[in-house]
């Protein structure tokens, strides 16, 4: 049977009485809706009065339970409580707060680190002692000392660890964005299920070090900060956790990486998925050359005497999280890399930027960049290592000058529906906009980022640029590049760009071939000139060619 809807005493209000309590509940709540937190201007708004606490969850049916929202904030709660729908805003504006923020800086992201800054800023060391099987956790709460004991588990494996698992207070907890730097702007469904009720099944990881001289120690979460941080918006007061004790950090960050990739329990973002391994890698390489003599030994003596062979290819893959984050993060001087500004690099998809994280990874960063572990003596490749991320760089930076960035492209336009919009209304797309959008389309970036890269060792090895001859083919930016040079690239990006077939809007055929996401389209559009299955050429083609005498023409 369906269930009724209970009445309530709003619903029997005269016009007069709902219009002062209106006043009232306007005046304790400073103005504020209570969703959103924005204004209401009662000259302006619609407004709605409803429940903080369902009636149907024995919410009082009086003006202590009441709240004053924008119409349109309580009518897209649909079913949900107006104090979830609340909570459910609060996380929206923490999540943009930290994913939009500072336009000069390369991160953006949100974490359990950030939501603790948010809803618990005054978290504290633990005092922490062991004794016969036990450990004791001290700390100070509302002002007087308690303290907790939670019974030691020993793991007899290899190696041996050491835990316990407890109800932890949030004011006792921290964030190991080392181990796990994973984002959770996805965790508004998970609010939801804390919030409703259901349980936690399985326990959040921690560590803790105990250091017997200091006797203070901080737990830090390492894994399950989805369910850590909805707990925490629920209003939760305390979080169920598995805690390592004085356990061996380095084998638990790799064994957390390996299960959110070899695995493949959870995916990381690649970003991150790059961080974490960059971190690996480079933890062991510097302890290898911190003991070598740099003018012996390689990148490739590396991999073949220092790491077990079992390890080499997840080593290998590590290698290469380790060039590209480098690049990604690495400044040159006071130039920054500008392209994460425009690259979505938390979700798979994005409605707002023109990249997307895998794009720019197969494209740019796997084409230009030389992954395979050099033979040349480290004294040597260290040198060409450097010169390699500066190129990159500045060839990112090209790109994004001439492509993206002065308002080229509108991140508040962003990708959504453009071609859709584009039909409706032709104008409505400004032809800056539009070339960014395609050229960033990753069947089409895949071909013509090809024949950059074919024009730049074309270029550079008519030049000479090249140490060895060999490094032209495999190794396209280890060369010493002159201004002429990056003034001749930054006419091939020109040309990339003011290219016709990214502008078209008015020929259908041409509009609905661009619309393709298979290379071999954008192959025969981006080298033959041809729209797809057809024979007469139609554009001039996008290919080295192009792009080189693009480069020298006065």
């Amino acid at each position: 049977m369906e269930q009724l809807r209970p009445t309530s005493k709003l619903d029997t209000m005269t016009k007069e009485e709902r219009t002062a309590l209106i006043g009232r509940l306007h005046k304790a709540q400073n103005g504020l809706c209570y969703v959103c937190q924005d204004v209401i201007n009662l000259q302006v708004h619609k407004v709605d009065i409803d429940h903080i606490i369902a009636l149907t969850n024995n919410g009082p049916d009086d003006e202590s339970n009441w709240a004053l929202t924008h119409e349109s904030c309580n009518r897209s709660k649909g079913a949900r409580e107006l104090h979830l729908q609340r909570i459910l805003f609060e996380f929206r504006r923490h999540v943009q707060k930290y994913t939009e923020r500072n336009e000069l800086s390369n991160e953006r992201n949100f974490t359990l680190n950030e939501a603790l800054l948010e809803l618990c800023p005054s978290r504290v060391e633990v005092g922490a002692s062991q004794k016969n099987g036990f450990i004791d956790l001290s700390w100070v709460e509302n002002g007087q000392p308690k303290t907790e004991r939670y019974a030691l588990v020993v793991d007899t494996g290899k190696p041996v660890t050491t835990s316990f698992i407890g109800m932890i207070p949030f004011d006792c907890l921290h964030h190991n964005s080392d181990i796990n730097p994973r984002s959770i702007v996805d965790l508004e469904p998970m609010i939801e299920e804390f919030y409703n009720g259901y349980p936690q099944l399985l326990p959040s990881l921690a560590t803790i070090n105990i250091n017997d001289s200091e006797g203070k120690a901080r737990i830090l979460i390492f894994d399950g900060q989805h369910k850590a941080a909805a707990q925490l918006y629920a209003r939760r007061k305390r979080l169920f956790v598995r805690v390592f004790v004085n356990c061996d950090l380095e084998r638990l960050k790799e064994t957390n990486y390996r299960a959110h990739t070899k695995l493949a329990q959870v995916r990381f973002p690649q970003l991150i998925n790059d961080k974490v391994g960059a971190d690996l890698f480079k933890e062991e390489f510097e302890r290898y050359i911190h003991k070598a003599d740099l003018s012996k030994v390689s990148e490739d003596t590396f991999f073949s005497k220092q790491v077990p062979h079992v390890q080499r290819s997840e080593y290998r893959h590590y290698f290469g999280n380790y060039l590209r984050y480098d690049v990604l993060v690495g400044n040159v001087g006071t130039q920054q890399n500008m392209i994460l500004e425009f690259t979505e690099t938390v979700m798979p998809r994005s409605t707002r930027y023109p990249l997307s994280y895998d794009t720019l990874q197969k494209t740019m960063l796997d084409l230009m960049i030389y992954e395979k572990p050099a033979r040349e003596m480290l004294d040597q490749t260290e040198h060409w290592r450097r010169i390699e991320k500066e190129n990159l760089i500045s060839l990112l930076n090209i790109f994004v000058e001439e492509v993206l960035a002065k308002g080229r492209f509108d991140l508040k336009l962003g990708v959504r529906r453009i071609e859709e919009k584009l039909t409706n209304d032709p104008q409505l797309i400004p032809d800056s906009h539009l070339r960014a959008y395609r050229i960033c389309r990753k069947a089409a970036m895949m071909i013509w980022c090809k024949e950059l890269k074919r024009a730049i060792q074309t270029m550079l090895s008519m030049k000479s640029r090249y140490k060895l001859a060999a490094w032209s083919e495999k190794r396209p930016l280890w060369a010493e590049f002159h201004e002429e040079d990056w003034e001749q690239i930054r006419k091939m990006c020109r040309a990339i760009r003011d290219h016709k077939i990214w502008g078209e809007k008015t020929s259908p055929d041409i509009v609905a071939a661009i619309s393709s996401t298979r290379q071999k389209d954008w192959s025969d559009i981006l080298l033959k000139g041809t729209l797809p299955g057809r024979k007469e050429p139609l554009l001039s083609p996008l290919d080295q060619n192009f792009m080189i005498q693009s480069a020298t023409r006065q």
